[in-house]
């Protein structure tokens, strides 16, 4: 991406770190940008300036940073403006992952990159290992590759000694000052100026993008894409729903069709259910309950068979737990313990097998519990 014209490169590190190195293209291809910040809360502020918005339309944008996160939060914010502003139209958003220090690390004599990489640790500086290798046969001073100066004497000079910073009370950053000038003592006596400062160059007074507002844009833009995209989709998911209840509504109005027993099934049972409670719910008309379990774990998992005291009184129950209103699915038909009961008539013939309590101590208040 060096080599294309259609490009800009971005530096989003610290303007002092950028000082002493920095990507630096092939004539004729891409442009190296500089936001030149003191810290990186500036650099959505330099992002949504008019100027920078211009120089980034219509091309190719990369980031930078040391290790690639500072540039990875700076293209997710890029992305993040662009998708929901109008002034913002590039060709696409990337990063250089694992930052200035993979990319040395991997072209050790250099590539595109010129000077030194900045570092917070206490190496300070980095540099490939063969630049590392020529710089030690040339001094400092000799150096035509220099573009940064001692703060004091403006000499060339490109190292961070001694913990220096910018004299200026709302800049603070840190700044170059040569052995020669540390050692005669100068530091002491004189304010010190970063070049930003020496230029009269600053950020702060530029207005940060309003994110909440192009947040809640974005999110308005995506709803409404994703609604127009799967437009259709919605109306089968709709539709879909809509037979789901009817389909619903129709078992249950089969449910009411045979009239001619008075024993019923009843499902999605509590499993700390009790005789007492399904008799309470369907209105104290119960006469026997039998409940079913699994033929081989002889577990209960919620259903029974009801006998009550006549057909009339089953069918009564029966329409009442299957009433179905498609339009209210706050309906609660017959339920216990919150629990809405699935009621139905049983076959003639599962009718025949069912075996009753024949006298009172059968009868079991609650389902019953596999003994090993």
């Amino acid at each position: 991406m060096m080599e294309q014209p259609d490009t800009v490169i971005i530096d989003v590190r610290n303007a002092y770190e950028t000082a002493i190195g920095h990507f630096q293209p092939p004539k004729g291809g891409a442009e190296f940008l500089d936001p030149k910040m003191r810290n990186s809360h500036e650099f959505p502020k330099w992002l949504n300036s008019p100027e920078t918005k211009k120089k980034l339309n219509g091309k190719k944008v990369m980031m930078y940073c040391t290790g690639g996160i500072r540039c990875e939060r700076a293209t997710a914010l890029l992305h993040q403006m662009e998708s929901v502003q109008d002034d913002i139209n590039t060709k696409g958003i990337y990063m250089a992952r694992g930052g200035i220090d993979r990319y040395i690390k991997t072209f050790a004599s250099g590539g595109y990159w010129k000077g030194k990489n900045f570092l917070f640790d206490k190496r300070k500086e980095q540099m490939g290992e063969k630049v590392a290798e020529k710089e030690k046969d040339v001094t400092q001073n000799a150096n035509n590759n220099v573009e940064t100066w001692c703060c004091i004497c403006q000499k060339p000079w490109e190292s961070y000694i001694g913990r220096y910073k910018c004299s200026v009370k709302l800049c603070k950053v840190p700044v170059m000052v040569c052995t020669e000038c540390i050692a005669t003592d100068k530091p002491r006596d004189t304010f010190l100026r970063c070049p930003l400062c020496e230029e009269g160059y600053d950020l702060r007074g530029l207005s940060l993008p309003d994110l909440k507002k192009d947040r809640r844009k974005f999110l308005l833009k995506v709803a409404k894409d994703e609604f127009s995209s799967q437009e259709n989709g919605t109306e089968k998911r709709k539709k879909s729903a809509k037979d789901w209840l009817e389909r619903k509504a129709n078992k249950r109005k089969k449910l009411c069709l045979d009239s001619s027993s008075q024993v019923l099934f009843v499902g999605n049972l509590p499993f700390v259910v009790t005789v007492g409670k399904i008799n309470h719910a369907l209105g104290g008309k119960v006469q026997a309950v039998s409940w079913i379990v699994d033929p081989k774990s002889k577990m209960f998992y919620g259903s029974a068979f009801v006998k009550v005291n006549s057909k009339d009184v089953a069918k009564q129950i029966v329409q009442k737990a299957n009433l179905v209103d498609i339009t209210n699915q706050n309906s609660k038909g017959v339920s216990i313990m919150g629990r809405r009961l699935r009621v139905g008539y049983i076959s003639k013939e599962k009718e025949q097998k069912i075996q009753w309590p024949q006298v009172e101590q059968e009868k079991q208040e609650c389902p019953p519990i596999p003994v090993k």
